[in-house]
């Protein structure tokens, strides 16, 4: 007789929390879990999959009641990863303007370094693309590590200097709010 697959049942009932065991969010998930099959809270992970053997319908029902709880804790989290990035963006464009209004030399600093990424990015792209050279494998291994860094940093730029997607969204989001509150 083949072994039970009890994460697969879970999966059928409550996809998220069986995809949350595999990963760094397990405890949350077995904690979850067991409080909606009515195990103690200090259950363990086989003391779900004895549990899941047998679901009945209200376990299943608090197993779906559970896997959205945890989706709305999930989105949460994500919420406030991205109201986080948003601010501190927010909060760097605001420390330029105000430098820029009380005629500081260092609100240039941004300018002048968001220049030389973009330059440095460019001249990798010349190197690495335009030219026809034979590099060393030192030489090669060091442009590439370069020009990934500078990949990353021509995004960075863009998202200071043009703003994100998800800033726009977010921010998109709130207006849409707003409007519809004052609507209502």
């Amino acid at each position: 007789m083949p072994d039970f697959d009890w994460k697969a049942t879970l999966a059928g009932v409550a996809p998220v929390l069986a995809t949350a065991l595999g990963g760094p969010l397990a405890g949350q998930a077995v904690t979850m879990a067991a409080k909606a099959l009515g195990l103690s809270p200090g259950a363990l992970e086989e003391d779900v999959a004895a549990a899941v053997q047998n679901l009945t319908g209200d376990q299943r029902i608090a197993l779906q009641k559970a896997y959205n709880d945890f989706r709305v804790a999930m989105a949460q989290i994500q919420q406030a990863t991205d109201a986080a990035f948003l601010a501190d963006t927010q909060s760097a464009r605001g420390q330029t303007v105000a430098l820029a209004q009380a005629g500081s030399r260092i609100a240039w600093a941004p300018v002048m370094i968001s220049g030389l990424i973009l330059l440095g990015f460019f001249a990798c792209v010349v190197l690495l693309f335009v030219f026809e050279r034979e590099w060393s494998e030192r030489q090669a291994a060091l442009l590439n590590m370069l020009f990934g860094a500078l990949v990353l940093g021509f995004g960075q730029v863009c998202s200071y200097w043009l703003g994100s997607s998800a800033g726009s969204k977010a921010s998109g989001d709130a207006v849409r709010k707003i409007a519809e509150r004052a609507a209502g």
